[in-house]
């Protein structure tokens, strides 16, 4: 698609020309501050896309109304002054070095040219702001989840959809709109997939829409959220914290948006008996439209490759992502993706934010 093309040439003209002459500790401090660095650069990249007859306005519609937008070369892998160092084994920290520089100053400059600013929340990751998505190192579930295959999701699943307030937990800010990944290695051209929102609910009957639309799923934080979110809402139970009675489906002006996990959204149960654990209500019609919201993910599924200085931006409110299986080991030149967030803040309200941040948001 021409409109992405143009949009990777400017930000790739633009993240050159600043690096250009600045030493790496120069790049990453001006990082540090997102927002000021977006307010500096973004005029560039608005000439930039003039040149070619492009607005910013263009490219904003394109983001919401396509599922994902792949970005391919946005910045330089090969030839930068410093050689990348070997994949990391943990999601944090992300080292410096001039490649990761360009990747994350190009990664806020694509999610700034669509009036997106980058977000992280201090429950997850002690509000980082870039993570490495790799094979971690060691035992565990969450070492053998990082070289599986992943299930459609939408990220930050147990926070509302932006222009909402929880009911129970009003001062949550809203999930991302846009997760943002940007490619550093992928020597097994590992997929990353995704799932469109409209193509899944066409399958669908009208009350299977329906009955996702309707306040009756009970949602658990995703795992890297949890042991955060649990601090933020004094959860004093063993068992993951978790909202009952909420929407995964809701209808907007512009559409349909969609906050879902196959592992952090579960259909109504029956109540339990006599210390027994719950069981799905089978009889519930929510129950069918979950299952078959489920299988069509699965037939709607297509593959996008993020090679080395691409980026992807997936739409969190109308695409579904996950990723086909990694394997190998941790570390070396294996698969490795930095990821944040993006969301349209303008209506955040204080409580919203987390303290002494510009971008990390409560909780």
């Amino acid at each position: 698609m021409q409109l992405n093309s143009f949009f990777a040439e400017a930000v790739r003209t633009v993240v050159a020309n600043w690096m250009a002459g600045k030493t790496l500790h120069q790049c990453v401090e001006a990082l540090s501050d997102p927002v000021q660095f977006s307010e500096e650069q973004l005029p560039a990249v608005h000439e930039q896309l003039q040149a070619n007859g492009v607005s910013l306005q263009q490219l904003k519609d394109l983001a919401w109304s396509e599922p994902y937008l792949h970005l391919q070369d946005v910045f330089p892998i090969a030839g930068l002054d410093d050689e990348l160092p070997e994949t990391p084994v943990a999601f944090l920290p992300v080292p410096d070095c001039r490649a990761t520089a360009a990747a994350r100053a190009s990664a806020v400059l694509c999610l700034a040219t669509i009036e997106s600013s980058v977000v992280s929340y201090a429950s997850e990751n002690d509000g980082h702001l870039f993570v490495n998505l790799v094979v971690l190192a060691g035992q565990g579930q969450m070492v053998e989840k990082s070289k599986d295959a992943m299930r459609g999701h939408t990220d930050g699943v147990f926070f509302p959809i932006r222009g909402e307030r929880d009911e129970t937990y009003p001062n949550f800010a809203p999930s991302p709109d846009f997760v943002c990944l940007s490619g550093l290695r992928n020597p097994n051209a590992t997929e990353t997939t995704v799932m469109p929102l409209k193509e899944v609910l066409t399958g669908l009957t009208d009350e299977e829409i329906d009955e996702l639309c309707q306040p009756q799923f009970t949602i658990s934080p995703q795992k890297t959220f949890r042991e955060g979110l649990a601090l933020a809402m004094n959860w004093q139970s063993q068992r993951p914290p978790r909202i009952d009675n909420r929407r995964v489906l809701f209808r907007r002006a512009e559409g349909s948006w969609i906050r879902f996990s196959h592992s952090s959204v579960a259909a109504p149960i029956l109540t339990a008996q006599g210390g027994e654990e719950p069981d799905i209500d089978a009889a519930n019609p929510a129950n069918s439209a979950y299952q078959s919201f489920i299988e069509n993910c699965r037939k709607n599924e297509s593959g996008v490759v993020v090679r080395p200085g691409d980026i992807l931006l997936v739409n969190n409110r109308i695409g579904l992502h996950g990723r086909s299986e990694v394997g190998g080991e941790a570390g070396g030149t294996s698969r490795w993706l930095l990821r944040t967030y993006g969301l349209e803040t303008g209506d955040l309200a204080a409580e919203q934010r987390y303290q002494g941040s510009s971008y990390k948001l409560y909780p």
